[in-house]
């Protein structure tokens, strides 16, 4: 299959997961319900973007999946687009994250109750990760065997229950990183912010941010110089700029027009090409994250890009993300090794997709109740905690 048909299969898959969304945000009791509650509470594009965000990663490994189980490398999506999903969509991530909690931190006028953050952040990544983490050792003692459950592996062992704040080492010779796309990197960037944020929330005031954001824009290429990755700082600083940049009413007001929609995907599909060939800058993902922030910030400042973002499947999808973030990988694992421990690897790739497309569509279901069941608890829990 060339490049445009694996695009086209990542593409149908997106669609299908939106339609089980759908379905989801129309036929279930809870979804309905907490659908039209958050709709007074929440920044319903940014729910959207955050689902579509979530879809991306999903997709990218779908493809990633398909591709190892023809030719057993990993890395490769065989299409130029969806090799730019996983990396976009943990951009947008980090610029939500920079977004909303310097948002709050502006409101507060620079001072942060630093337990009162990590409490919230623990009940909001603890559970869920947890749970996938369960998944994750048990889909490796099924095709492994188990056997580096071991007491001298209890260094590597330990580091799992740090909920993602410490990186994942191999335990003996099994990388559970290979059981969960390996998405768990990114939960260090996001705990690190919120242990520093409390400590430097008072440059949220004023204007403050921009002189930060020159800081940090220098100090990242200055460290690429000495092979370390602060790049995932400047994408939490993009979105940290946006609260500050909002504050100007007219340019909020037209920004929640179609027509400021539609030169947003110009202005982001523009730089994308042209960030193809690092045109604009040359480390790759700086690019990117520069070619998505005019999508992100007048999706920030509330525009719906045509009804997409702010549409219940989407919502549903937002309120899934994290779910549907940590779990797709596992079940995507699953399913391709038992493929390929079969011997099924010769097929044509339009079947593997229909299998990719089922089981995302199963995943989303899964996800759906991980959050009903899982999350939503614990998050209930947390906001009554901080009321």
């Amino acid at each position: 299959m060339d490049s445009l048909g694996i695009l086209a299969g990542g593409l149908v898959m997106m669609l299908a997961v939106i339609a089980m969304a759908a379905g989801i945000a129309r036929y279930s009791q809870f979804y309905r319900r907490e659908l039209v509650v958050e709709s007074g509470k929440r920044e319903l594009a940014l729910d959207g973007l955050r689902g579509l965000a979530a879809l991306m990663v999903a997709t990218h490994h779908a493809a990633l999946s398909c591709a190892w189980l023809t030719t057993g490398r990993w890395g490769e999506a065989q299409s130029p687009v969806l090799q730019l999903f996983a990396p976009a969509g943990v951009i947008i991530f980090f610029m939500l994250t920079g977004y909303l909690f310097w948002g709050k931190a502006r409101a507060m006028n620079g001072k942060m109750n630093a337990g009162k953050l990590w409490r919230g952040r623990f009940y909001r990544i603890a559970p869920l990760y947890l749970f996938s983490l369960l998944m994750v050792l048990l889909v490796a003692i099924l095709q492994t065997g188990g056997y580096w459950l071991a007491l001298e592996n209890w260094k590597p062992l330990l580091r799992l229950l740090a909920l993602g704040a410490v990186s994942w080492h191999n335990i003996g010779p099994v990388n559970l990183g290979e059981y969960n796309a390996g998405v768990v990197w990114t939960l260090w960037y996001e705990w690190y912010f919120y242990l520093t944020l409390p400590f430097i929330a008072w440059l949220a005031l004023g204007r403050r941010i921009f002189g930060v954001a020159m800081f940090m824009f220098a100090l990242t290429f200055i460290s690429l110089w000495f092979n370390l990755n602060l790049q995932p700082g400047l994408f939490f600083i993009l979105g940290m700029l946006c609260p500050a940049l909002l504050e100007d009413k007219p340019l909020r007001s037209w920004l929640i027009q179609p027509s400021a929609a539609g030169l947003a995907l110009l202005a982001t599909l523009s730089l994308c090409w042209l960030s193809h060939g690092y045109l604009f800058t040359k480390v790759p993902s700086i690019s990117l994250a520069g070619a998505l922030f005019p999508l992100f910030f007048v999706a920030a400042a509330g525009n719906s890009f045509f009804g997409l973002l702010t549409h219940p499947a989407m919502r549903c999808l937002g309120a899934m993300s994290f779910s549907l973030y940590l779990l797709h990988g596992i079940v995507f694992r699953l399913v391709f090794r038992i493929l390929k421990t079969a011997g099924w690897t010769d097929w044509p790739e339009w079947d593997y997709w229909f299998i990719i497309i089922i089981t995302a569509m199963a995943t989303t279901l899964l996800c759906a109740t991980a959050y009903r069941w899982i999350e939503f608890p614990f998050l209930s829990f947390s906001h009554k905690k901080s009321g």
